[in-house]
């Protein structure tokens, strides 16, 4: 009969029928307790990993605070020399990181050593009326001394430009620090494909995960939409939308002119970047060889642009052999490798070891918005 019975327990490696009846508890001591995931031994310990931040501005706070929601790396560590600032940001940001366990502390140059990242914000900005050649040297002296404030580093650091001009400053940086080329990246027009890829599903109400558009060449006014490898869930964007050449034209002249727009109304932007650099320092971290369109080094050109790149823990581990139309080679040629070409500039005003590598200085155009 089973009124009155229930289904049983397990008590004691037993199974009890009838309701009511509590046999004695089968009790674990400490050491037979397992520890699911738990290493009591310091030494078993796994390293914890890191990511480093250089710069606690607007940018590498907000980048911080985007690492801590991921709870991508162990530890999120804030470099900079306003003391008062960054006490403050890592006070704040500490309050959040209960949503990841993740720790956030005041660092040091020395924290860059071990790390698994290295996310380099700090950077000159352009004065009123300054060349870019002057500009340009100002940001060799920048780097040259976080170059020296940070190496020698691990042999896994990946190291990450951020600041602007983030091309030609992430080649600056692999020119002084002579780190293996793969391992030095800049975030490149990654957000500004992210740009166009907005505009793109406003005007077609498609998801943006289902809009591939690729911006390349620098990032800022340099950029270059390629419009010929542009699709929507597969089908080419021209199809799918009839978007004439004017819409293109408008839509990668409101992508490209966003920054501008949101600096005149609130002064500068952070938001779209930090997203950016999260979402491709989780890609680093968990080695998932996505692709992103970042700052690498060119063979074919010899020097950085931005390109879509295959990333891991290893850092760049390739390039899409991204076809260019006819049109689109011409103006990436043309406004982009000739104007923007390399050439030396190593002289008494860089303030650097004569016996470093060659500094490279590009002709560029104005770039003061990310």
């Amino acid at each position: 009969n089973a009124r009155g019975r229930g289904y049983g327990t397990l008590w004691n490696g037993h199974v009890s029928a009838a309701r009511g009846h509590v046999p004695k508890p089968f009790l674990l001591s400490a050491e037979q307790i397992p520890r699911r995931g738990f290493i009591t031994d310091p030494a078993q310990q796994p390293p914890a990993s890191r990511a480093v931040i250089v710069g606690a501005g607007s940018v590498g706070s907000t980048i911080g605070s985007f690492l801590v929601f991921e709870g991508a790396y162990d530890e999120v560590v804030l470099i900079d020399l306003d003391e008062d600032r960054l006490r403050g940001e890592v006070m704040d940001l500490s309050d959040a990181a209960f949503l990841t366990d993740t720790n956030v502390r005041e660092g040091t140059y020395k924290d860059a050593a071990e790390a698994d990242l290295v996310i380099i914000t700090a950077g000159a900005k352009q004065r009123p009326h300054e060349t870019r050649e002057a500009l340009l040297k100002r940001n060799v002296n920048v780097l040259s001394s976080i170059a020296d404030s940070i190496l020698p580093v691990a042999d896994h650091t990946l190291v990450l430009l951020v600041a602007n001009p983030v091309d030609i400053l992430t080649q600056l940086f692999q020119e002084i620090s002579q780190l293996p080329k793969n391992r030095v990246i800049g975030s490149g027009t990654f957000l500004d494909s992210m740009r166009l890829t907005i505009e793109l599903s406003r005007k077609f109400g498609v998801a943006p995960s289902q809009i591939h558009a690729y911006v390349v060449g620098m990032h800022g006014d340099c950029q270059i939409p390629v419009w010929s490898q542009c699709s929507v869930g597969g089908v080419h964007v021209s199809e799918y939308g009839l978007l004439t050449n004017e819409d293109m034209n408008q839509l990668a002249e409101t992508a490209r002119d966003k920054a501008y727009h949101i600096i005149n109304a609130k002064g500068s932007t952070y938001y779209g970047i930090a997203a950016c650099v999260a979402k491709l320092s989780i890609g680093l971290q968990v080695n998932r060889h996505q692709i992103f369109q970042l700052s690498v080094w060119s063979e074919k050109y010899g020097s950085y642009l931005s390109w879509p790149a295959f990333v891991g823990s290893n850092g760049v581990q390739g390039t899409l052999p991204l076809t260019l139309s006819a049109e689109e080679q011409t103006v990436n040629e043309a406004k982009y490798f000739f104007e923007c070409r390399v050439f030396s500039c190593i002289d008494a005003s860089c303030s650097l070891d004569p016996s470093r590598a060659h500094c490279p200085t590009l002709h560029i155009q104005p770039q003061t918005s990310i």
